[in-house]
C-alpha cells in the first residue's frame, strides 16, 4: 500500500478509534462499548465520528432507538476482526519468542 494511502489510517490515532468502533459494532451500543472500554460514552462517540470522517463514509445508521452498521461499517468491522486477530497472533509469537530466549539464558546460583 502506498504511504500516502496509509497516512489517513495512521494520522489521527486510528487504533483507539478502531477499538471503540469494533466494541460498539459488536455490542450494538456506544454506551455498552464505553462501559466495556472504561471510557465515557461521548469519548466512544467521538472516536467513531473521527474514524468515519477519516474514512469519508458513515459507519453506523440509526435504526429506531438503536444503530446498525452501514455497508462501509460492515467492511470496517470485518477488517477490525482480522486486524485484531493479527495483533493477537503477533503478541503470541513474541511471547513464545521471549520465553524461548529466556529458557536458554537461565542461571542458577547455589551456595
Amino acid at each position: 500500500m502506498e504511504r500516502a494511502r496509509l497516512r489517513r489510517y495512521l494520522r489521527h490515532g486510528t487504533l483507539p478509534q478502531l477499538v471503540a468502533f469494533e466494541a460498539t459494532a459488536r455490542l450494538g451500543s456506544c454506551s455498552r462499548a464505553a462501559e466495556m472500554l472504561h471510557q465515557s460514552q461521548p469519548t466512544v462517540s467521538i472516536h467513531i465520528k473521527k474514524l468515519s470522517e477519516s474514512l469519508g463514509q458513515p459507519l453506523f445508521e440509526r435504526a429506531g432507538r438503536g444503530m446498525r452498521l452501514t455497508p462501509a461499517g460492515e467492511e470496517v468491522y470485518q477488517t477490525c476482526r482480522v486486524l485484531f486477530s493479527t495483533f493477537e497472533e503477533l503478541d503470541d509469537r513474541l511471547s513464545r519468542q521471549a520465553e524461548d530466549q529466556g529458557a536458554g539464558a537461565r542461571v542458577a546460583v547455589t551456595q
